[in-house]
């Protein structure tokens, strides 16, 4: 059905974006000896440099818009270089990228484009899937995805050549054992209990256990569980209808938001159609942005979030220097965002009264 939908030759499915990603760079380092490095955004999530890493490779940063909320195609040109062995777009909070803009920034003769789509899928540019659009497409089915089994992801190609060197990839890892399968099972229902917004409330003292708080230093690698791909096949069956909810919600929160003083909104481009993760806004005041995040929680019972607290050139040693900042938007990002929940359970009822919040305190 995934495949269908994306309209790609080859799939391979594992337990999660990051391994997929992993699989995917081994993949395409042996098959294209002496270039190690990866272009991605300077603002994502810092596990995105585990795989590149344990794939021997080397990331290189790219600065982002503070438009479009990713990556910035003009830096992009001047990033890549003959030792870019790929260029990773991230189609962040659900919002695609021009890959038509990304194509022409790649230079001549261009290094692989690889889409990090893990968390845009269902979302479109000109009508064709993000994810589809690059030599190689990285996807996730993990807790807090447009499409969620809890765990899961994949890796989708058109390259026979690749696909058969990612499939060795996957086929050489371990199985999840039963025990650990029906684990996961009990997970899932407990998350399609928390995800709604009462529920959230209710089962908070417990949901917040699972809750990342601290940066991965590695990931596990194993097959896809087949335990969880009924709930797979489940969902996409239902993907555009979750799918449309998702745009609707965003936009109910980009027209209601427009012009308030004190935030800053994304531009959404011309022939896309955005499946919104989360809604991301930029609140210029930090104390406004913490004040809104208790208010809202206060009001509504939902928790807005921000999400990676630095940028990765200020996580990790890069070898950037670090005066003067080499990537300021994304350090504007980190410090500014604030996401705001627009998943399918989502009600116009509580939107709006998100909406009320921060008409009363944003631009104070």
């Amino acid at each position: 059905m995934l495949r269908t939908r994306l309209g790609v030759c080859g799939i391979s499915l594992v337990n999660s974006g990051t391994n997929a990603c992993f699989i995917l760079l081994k993949a395409l380092a042996a098959q294209n000896p002496g270039r190690r490095e990866v272009v991605l955004p300077a603002y994502t999530a810092p596990s995105l440099t585990l795989p590149i890493r344990k794939a021997g490779l080397v990331p290189r940063l790219c600065e982002i818009s503070l438009e479009t909320f990713n990556m910035d195609p003009h830096a992009l040109a001047k990033t890549v270089s003959p030792e870019t062995l790929c260029v990773m777009p991230v189609h962040m909070f659900g919002l695609p990228c021009d890959m038509d803009v990304v194509r022409r920034a790649t230079g001549n003769p261009p290094p692989f484009v690889v889409e990090d789509a893990a968390s845009s899928l269902g979302a479109k540019f000109k009508n064709k899937e993000t994810g589809a659009w690059g030599d190689v497409g990285v996807f996730s089915f993990n807790r807090g995805k447009n499409l969620s089994t809890l765990a899961g992801g994949c890796v989708v190609t058109d390259h026979p050549a690749l696909f058969e060197r990612i499939e060795a990839e996957r086929c050489a890892l371990p199985e999840l054992s039963r025990s650990a399968q029906r684990r996961l099972l009990l997970k899932l229902a407990g998350l399609a209990a928390a995800v709604r917004p009462v529920g959230y409330t209710a089962l908070y003292p417990i949901v917040r256990r699972y809750k990342y708080t601290t940066l991965h230093t590695d990931f596990e690698s194993y097959q896809y569980p087949d335990v969880l791909a009924g709930a797979g096949i489940s969902l996409l069956a239902r993907a555009e209808e979750l799918f449309e909810l998702r745009y609707r919600n965003g936009l109910f929160l980009l027209e209601a938001l427009e012009n308030l003083p004190g935030v800053r909104l994304p531009r959404i481009l011309p022939k896309t159609r955005p499946v919104f993760n989360q809604f991301p806004v930029l609140v210029e005041h930090p104390e406004a942005r913490n004040t809104l995040i208790d208010e809202i929680a206060r009001q509504t019972g939902v928790e807005a979030t921000t999400l990676y607290p630095d940028p990765l050139h200020h996580i990790y040693d890069m070898g950037y220097p670090p005066d003067p900042d080499p990537f300021p938007h994304a350090t504007v990002m980190s410090r500014q965002l604030l996401l705001i929940p627009c998943h399918p359970l989502m009600t116009e009822k509580i939107l709006t009264r998100i909406v009320a919040v921060f008409r009363r305190i944003a631009g104070r």
